[in-house]
């Protein structure tokens, strides 16, 4: 199971500034490509998922 990365939506943002490990944006970087993507969007998607599957 994976997530189903969905194309980008108009929504209303937050600047907020964030530092990742490097190996850890590469991967990101790579789904943003593949996926045809924002990094900001991928990263966004990714966050809600891991917050829903808290729940």
């Amino acid at each position: 199971m994976g997530i189903n990365f969905q194309k980008k939506v108009k929504k209303n943002y937050v600047q907020f500034t964030v530092r990742f490990e490097e190996d850890l944006l590469d991967t990101i970087r790579k789904i943003a490509k593949k996926e045809n993507m924002s990094i900001n969007e991928v990263i966004n998607q990714s966050v809600k998922y891991a917050l829903i599957d808290k729940k």
